[in-house]
């Protein structure tokens, strides 16, 4: 039986032959090769200890003889390369990379090989990933600020599942040492948390790219006293606390023509651009509602934005960074896309299933790059809405194909305080992952049989079937929860997935915390049909238990008000 791999490689030949390892089982490397992935190395050590075989390293500067048994890592040529060959045959299983990141995926393949319990076939696997840029975007400005622990285990999750990029979504959570203001009581990440942050991903090859926004959502700033007069149409709350959720999410957007505007963003860019060591800048630009309404009524919305862009261009290029920015404003305005700057990727996004998925096709025939960006749909949902993420993923992976995209950025936002649970954005995060490597990787069964085995380590646990049935529930409403409960004829359904859940065990990336998420989510779809004032009070307590185990304790209090008030 073939492993279920997650992605699928792009080749995979399988032979009669068995693998027959023998303890302890050497791992053949050079000391440079030990050195740089000594961290992926080690997971490989704990694959081998679950089949009951033990690993010894033996290092030497040279490749051991063609018959010596054990792992022999091939130290990759000068050049670089995430592509990567691995061979398993009686005796010897050889990982070779084009380079320092190819030979890294490999061995995220082999821990996926010893992982699947199974005997281990002869087997040829060449790969390679379809998009050079696999990124994921995780939003942490809407309540939820994860632990810098939670952040570098995301990083983790992400290079198992042969991600090369980061970004987190900034409006106004980091420690701006100019103005403290911006950020107070909101737990924000330090310059320390973004550089060890940055240091973690690099080490696992994800480019961690900042992301800031400068334009549209930047309600929480332009309702500070000091900078209200910047906005376009000013902050409709006398502060960001007496806002309620939908006008923080519609937020405000900046008058980019005064020079206060210019200067704020400047003094921003020079404290966080600087923390990061990629190359690109994404300055977001999306939803400028009030653009060309208010204060600069009567000027054309194409030009105020295209200057603006200009503006934060330039300020990126100071700090040798290049531009990214969300498309959505540009597709209204299609006369401006020929005066952008070619240096300048956009990010297409649209999250539902009949997304127009070609539309950036405008950008590419203006000589644009593009990432393509799909939803894991976490938003105003208490479970993701599993089968339109899937959908919208898959219709993407083919647009990005089409396009000639040079990445996809999967989107996980947290609309309305953030109450979705992270581990319910498993699914999407891993067959982003897969289509973005692999875009001709089943999307579907195949793909769902691969998550069962390699992200909950357990190949009949029906993770997945259980993560469908959640998304599609008819009470998977957080507005709707919070309004009240529902009678609903599925009642049994959701008691059945609750059981369901119960049985699941820690297992490939899963961990405790993850199920208790799991199980936290399908209880709130639960309470939608069922409530005491008692069970409301559990699910709070719980509620709270579980958040600050992962995630700082700003923005918590707003929702456990919101839970404890339920009708």
């Amino acid at each position: 039986m073939n492993p279920e791999l997650l992605p699928p490689p792009a080749r995979m030949k399988t032979g009669e032959g068995r693998l027959m390892l023998q303890s302890p089982v050497l791992l053949h490397c050079s000391p440079k090769t030990r050195a740089r992935l000594q961290h992926a190395i080690e997971p490989v050590r704990d694959a081998l200890d679950r089949r009951g075989l033990a690993m010894k390293i033996a290092e030497a500067p040279a490749p051991p003889a063609a018959d010596a048994p054990g792992i022999v890592l091939l130290t990759p040529p000068g050049r670089g390369g995430e592509g990567f060959r691995l061979t398993a045959s009686l005796r010897r299983i050889t990982v070779a990379g084009d380079g320092w990141a190819g030979l890294f995926y490999g061995l995220q393949t082999l821990r996926q090989i010893l992982a699947a319990g199974n005997p281990i076939p002869s087997m040829e696997i060449e790969d390679a990933p379809s998009l050079p840029r696999r990124g994921f975007y995780l939003d942490i400005s809407r309540g939820r600020v994860p632990k810098l622990e939670a952040l570098k285990r995301l990083a983790d999750r992400l290079s198992f599942l042969k991600y090369n990029q980061l970004q987190l979504y900034v409006e106004h959570v980091f420690d701006f040492q100019f103005n403290p203001a911006i950020a107070q009581h909101c737990d924000p990440l330090t310059a320390e948390d973004i550089a060890a942050l940055d240091e973690y991903c690099r080490e696992r090859f994800i480019e961690l790219v900042p992301s800031l926004t400068c334009f549209g959502h930047m309600g929480r700033i332009l309702s500070l006293p000091e900078y209200r007069r910047l906005a376009e149409i000013e902050f409709p709350a006398a502060s960001w606390e007496a806002a309620a959720w939908l006008t923080r999410l519609r937020g405000a957007t900046l008058n980019p023509r005064l020079a206060g505007s210019r200067a704020l963003i400047g003094r921003m860019l020079d404290e966080f651009l600087p923390l990061f060591s990629s190359d690109r800048f994404n300055m977001c630009g999306d939803e400028t509602y009030d653009l060309g309404k208010g204060a600069n009524a009567g000027t054309p919305v194409d030009e105020l934005y295209t200057e603006h862009l200009a503006f934060v261009r330039k300020l990126a290029a100071q700090h040798n960074k290049r531009l990214m920015c969300w498309g959505d404003v540009l597709l209204k305005q299609p006369r401006a896309v020929d005066r952008i700057p070619k240096d300048i990727t956009i990010l297409d996004w649209g999250y539902e299933p009949e997304t127009d998925f070609l539309k950036a096709q405008l950008f590419r025939d203006a000589g644009l790059a593009v990432y393509v960006c799909p939803s894991t749909r976490s938003f105003k949902v208490l479970f993701n809405e599993i089968e339109k993420a899937r959908a919208n993923i898959a219709g993407y992976a083919q647009a990005a194909k089409h396009l000639g995209a040079e990445g996809m950025l999967v989107t996980d936002w947290g609309d309305m305080g953030h109450f979705n649970m992270p581990a319910c954005s498993l699914h999407g995060m891993a067959l982003g992952g897969t289509l973005a490597w692999n875009n001709e990787a089943d999307s579907g069964e195949g793909f769902d049989r691969a998550f069962d085995a390699q992200v909950f380590g357990a190949p009949a646990c029906r993770a997945a079937e259980l993560f469908s049935r959640a998304g599609r529930a008819a009470q998977n409403s957080w507005p709707g929860f919070l309004q009240g409960s529902m009678n609903a004829e599925n009642a049994e359904e959701l008691d059945d997935l609750a059981d369901r859940a119960g049985t699941l065990r820690p297992g490939g990336m899963v961990t405790r915390q993850d199920l208790d998420e799991i199980r936290l989510a399908l209880q709130a779809l639960r309470l939608r049909v069922r409530r005491t004032p008692e069970q409301v009070r559990d699910f709070a307590d719980d509620y709270e238990r579980i958040w600050l185990e992962t995630s700082r304790p700003a923005g918590l209090c707003e929702l456990l008000q919101q839970i404890r008030g339920l009708p």
